[in-house]
């Protein structure tokens, strides 16, 4: 497997996206800050002196510190996971789940993370997947969307599931191991 390959299957999604934009801002506004008390201690036009100097730095500073920290936090958290499903993916540490069935949903419930207006309406299927472990207990998968119905499409009895070792909360149906090979015109 190429790295290509392993990205479009792991690539890193909104969180780690919003965390490097949060980044950014907290690093601008910080030096921001910064560059306007050391331009004022050199030409002394803005006059800050004593108290209001502090009351200055830490309105500048403590947005910035707490813009970047929660930027690397989420950066990082979503880069674990994706590193978690590569390793899982690149060492073939997958189960095979029966598949059940496919649901339609619609991105505007309670359950939707999505911070866009513009797709809160949208609708998507899934493909439900179900794995009964040794101990007889069942584990129940959902793949990624999918903007098409699936129903006719799928060609296989069972989908590899890649679960991460270190959090089984983190996984990945590959359904491209499910369905035939679509190509959509538009």
């Amino acid at each position: 497997m190429t790295t290509f390959e392993s990205f479009k299957k792991f690539g890193l999604e909104m969180d780690s996206a919003m965390g490097g934009i949060l980044i950014i801002a907290g690093s601008a506004v910080t030096v921001l800050g910064l560059a306007a008390v050391i331009v004022d201690q050199v030409t002394g036009n803005i006059g800050l002196k004593g108290a209001m100097l502090l009351l200055f730095l830490f309105l500048f500073l403590a947005p910035g510190f707490v813009l970047v920290s929660i930027g690397v936090r989420k950066f990082r958290k979503d880069k674990k996971r994706v590193d978690g499903l590569r390793e899982a993916y690149e060492n073939n540490r997958c189960i095979m789940a029966d598949i059940v069935g496919v649901h339609l949903t619609t991105t505007n419930d309670e359950t939707s993370n999505n911070i866009f207006q513009g797709v809160r309406h949208r609708k998507y299927y899934t493909i439900e997947c179900h794995y009964k472990d040794p101990a007889g207990v069942t584990h129940i998968y959902y793949s990624p969307a999918i903007y098409y119905d699936p129903t006719g499409l799928i060609n296989a009895q069972q989908v590899p599931v890649y679960i991460d070792r270190n959090n089984e909360k983190n996984f990945f149906v590959d359904i491209d191991k499910a369905l035939a090979p679509v190509e959509v015109h538009i």
